[in-house]
């Protein structure tokens, strides 16, 4: 039976499971969300935890949800089907059943559900099935569709179709407060590490990880005579740069030494080894710092990434750099890794370490001093041949 109307109602009796399912065809990344009030007062919500602080429910305890995984990932069309399985109302005074559209979410803009081909099929351990479409001319990027209760004559389903943007999704729904499309994590101390898993869509900054160094440039500049006695004027040149270790390839280093010279040493992101060096800031004069990003794509291909930074010229005066890097993927949490106040002669630090854990991204603070690369290279055992190099 379809509920085509909001304020349309089914009485869905006594039941052991229920089965809600998100189903669309379009070429967008539509999730399936529950958030929910308790009787006694509580809220929270059941969402993937590709999003920051999410959770995938359990269906045998508290709050007796459960979501089977995420679809339409990189926003392809097709069959795409999210589930969610319900076993247990009794502790709820309020259930929203919602569809947040992470493409546009993400991305900052409002469009309209009717054109996507939805619908929410809630499906009865009878066999019983309910629907409600997603046909609101309104535009948002949140669909709050169906509220469940429990009454005396069991489960009730209402159409409560309301579109809405997701600022006001967060306002209003209770529980929903809680849900970011990202935020940030700071590793605070070395070895502290996370492991994200990148929820990639075509139209939300890219299908790459992002990888920036940030650092002041060190003594202010000064001319004449007292610049002379105070080291005025000195700049602090860092360096980005990379080894990687493929599954099946070569193991290799990234950096933004030789541009001109045929060796590849700034990568690429098209073709292995997916790792592509955006440029060297000579000064630290870019505000935007040097950046790496990887093809996310073909994660699947990447062992592990050591990412380091080196002072190419001036004297290591890593506690004036107040150098920062941050790691950023789509749908996940800013991973930021500041490295102190660092007093080491030597001048280059590991500063992060990226590896694949069954596909998410593990990232470890390092923070260890080298000589060189090839230090480096001996201390993570990635088993490289080092020549010397130098800038253009």
């Amino acid at each position: 039976m379809e509920l085509k109307q909001k304020g349309a109602s089914a009485n869905l009796g006594a039941f052991k499971q229920l089965k809600i399912s998100l189903v669309w065809t379009s070429a967008v990344d539509l999730d399936l969300m529950a958030f929910y009030k308790t009787k006694d007062g509580r809220t929270g919500g059941v969402y993937s935890d590709n999003y920051a602080g999410g959770s995938m429910g359990d269906l045998n305890a508290f709050p007796f949800m459960q979501l089977s995984g995420d679809a339409g990932v990189d926003a392809t069309g097709g069959d795409n089907q999210e589930d969610m399985l319900l076993a247990k109302l009794e502790d709820f005074d309020e259930l929203f059943i919602c569809a947040l559209n992470f493409t546009d979410a993400s991305a900052g803009t409002n469009k309209t559900f009717a054109d996507y081909d939805a619908r929410v099929d809630v499906v009865t351990d009878r066999g019983e099935k309910h629907s409600i479409r997603l046909d609101s001319s309104n535009q948002g990027s949140v669909a709050v569709l169906a509220k469940f209760s429990a009454g005396f004559l069991g489960a009730q389903l209402l159409n409560d179709s309301k579109v809405m943007s997701f600022a006001e999704f967060k306002s209003t729904v209770p529980g929903a407060g809680d849900i970011e499309l990202a935020s940030k994590v700071t590793l605070a101390q070395k070895g502290d590490s996370i492991a994200i898993k990148p929820k990639v869509t075509s139209a939300s900054g890219g299908n790459e990880v992002l990888i920036n160094l940030n650092w002041n440039t060190g003594a202010p500049k000064k001319k004449g005579f007292l610049a002379g006695l105070l080291g005025g004027g000195e700049e602090i040149d860092l360096d980005l740069g990379c080894f990687y270790e493929m599954y099946e390839g070569p193991t290799s280093a990234i950096q933004p030494l030789g541009r001109q010279n045929p060796d590849g040493t700034f990568g690429s992101f098209n073709y292995p080894p997916w790792i592509l060096h955006l440029g060297d800031d000579r000064s630290g004069a870019d505000s935007g710092g040097e950046n790496l990003k990887i093809n996310l794509a073909q994660w699947s291909s990447i062992k592990r990434v050591l990412i380091y930074t080196y002072i190419y010229e001036g004297a290591p005066k890593w506690a004036m750099t107040d150098a920062v890097v941050t790691i950023k993927a789509p749908g996940s949490p800013e991973i930021e890794v500041r490295m102190g106040e660092q007093r080491d002669p030597r001048r280059l630090c590991a500063i992060a370490l990226l590896e694949n854990d069954n596909g998410q991204i593990k990232v470890t603070k390092e923070v260890n001093f080298f000589g060189d690369q090839e230090e480096a290279d001996h201390h993570y055992k990635w088993g490289m041949r080092w020549v010397a190099g130098s800038k253009d």
